[in-house]
């Protein structure tokens, strides 16, 4: 199944955290001042985006995100001063570096004006293009640096409140079990001399149980927190190969619940066969466990190639998923059934969505209370 592994940093695997790319708006009634000023600014590694009016500049803008707008003074119907007025108003461009261009007049109540609109420069015709380019670098650069802070800050609030939600568990969830095996420790402790071997046995079931129940907890906690903290080693992974081991583990509650599996033709890609192993592990044991009973559990797992991606999915027969808790789905610690009902800790699903997060993918379902599930997933080929 695994050739020579080679190992990638999580940062060059993430989409999320891929750099993105400055956008730069023109604005100039002239056909050939938009084409000469595109040109000196080409190789700024930025989206080039022209407007030949004040109306299309604004359209612009409502629809694109821009580090940088480079605006024409006199164009007729609307000059550059009331596009950037209007620019203003609007919450979405507020605060977007305009730079006037302009052969009018070069006495300072123009530049005051402009001052006043909001623009960040004022530069006059003819352009000399080493300074334009030195000038909307600079703004380039600003803009990303304000994602990468945007970025940063997004992470570190997800960060907090997954630490919210772990010492929530630890105060309860992980107290529970060990508050029970204090108990019945207590028990067998107290009514040691008495106690008949029947009621000796059954407590100690009772520990041992809860025991098991805080080890996965624990685990599960642990194998949250590693996914995106180590590089992840990509593979060339035959996935029929990898579905065929995990249904081995699986083994005997299919034949306990007497469960129908399918599995459809599915690819060799270069991934990482550990991560994608604890995806379908998640998977399919949600799918065999969230059943009622009332009819023979149908698991089926198929792949199809789409545009430049797999898409995976895990379809089951099962009691299905309310609407209402589709944000709590792949939360952190978030359960949507009582653990006397559907045994889980709550992190099996969440640990899947930061997974395929991290290697780019994305994670979904579309479900029907009492009729099934079916989860979607994306997997990039890096081949």
């Amino acid at each position: 199944m695994a050739q020579t592994a080679k190992k990638i940093s999580v940062e060059k695997t993430a989409a999320p955290l891929a750099e993105p790319r400055p956008n730069i708006l023109i604005v100039d009634d002239r056909k050939e001042n938009l084409l000469a000023t595109e040109k000196v600014l080409k190789n700024l590694n930025a989206g080039i985006f022209k407007a030949n009016s004040g109306n299309e500049a604004l359209s612009l803008m409502l629809r694109h995100q821009f580090a940088v707008v480079l605006l024409d003074v006199q164009m007729p119907e609307m000059d550059g001063f009331e596009t950037a007025r209007l620019m203003q108003e609007d919450e979405s461009m507020r605060g977007v570096p305009i730079i006037f261009v302009t052969a009018i007049s070069k006495e300072e109540k123009y530049a005051t004006q402009a001052a006043e609109i909001g623009a960040v420069d004022y530069i006059f015709k003819p352009i000399n293009p080493e300074i334009l380019r030195s000038k909307v670098r600079v703004y380039l650069d600003i803009y990303m640096q304000r994602e990468q802070i945007l970025k940063l800050n997004a992470v570190l609030q997800q960060s907090n409140e997954e630490l919210e939600r772990f010492a929530y568990i630890c105060s309860h969830d992980m107290q529970e079990p060990v508050r029970m095996m204090n108990i019945y420790a207590q028990m067998l402790e107290e009514k040691d001399t008495g106690l008949p071997d029947e009621k000796k046995q059954k407590y100690l079931g009772f520990i041992t149980k809860n025991a098991q129940h805080l080890q996965k907890m624990i685990s599960d906690i642990l194998e949250f927190s590693r996914v995106g903290r180590e590089e992840i080693a990509l593979e060339k992974v035959d996935c029929n190969h990898l579905v065929k081991e995990v249904l081995s583990e699986f083994e005997s509650i299919i034949e306990q619940k007497k469960a129908e599996i399918t599995c459809g033709k599915l690819p060799e890609l270069e991934t990482s066969p550990t991560l994608l192993r604890v995806l379908l592990q998640n998977l399919i044991s949600n799918a065999l466990k969230f059943q009622d009973g009332s009819k023979t559990p149908q698991v089926h797992i198929g792949a199809e190639w789409q545009a430049d991606t797999w898409q995976f999915c895990v379809r089951d027969n099962g009691i299905g998923i309310d609407p209402a808790f589709y944000d709590k789905v792949f939360a952190i610690f978030q359960r949507i059934h009582r653990r006397d009902e559907y045994p889980g800790t709550g992190i099996g699903l969440s640990t899947c969505k930061k997974f395929i997060e991290l290697i780019g993918g994305t994670i979904w379902f579309e479900s029907t209370p009492g009729q099934g599930t079916v989860f979607f997933f994306t997997l990039p080929d890096s081949r």
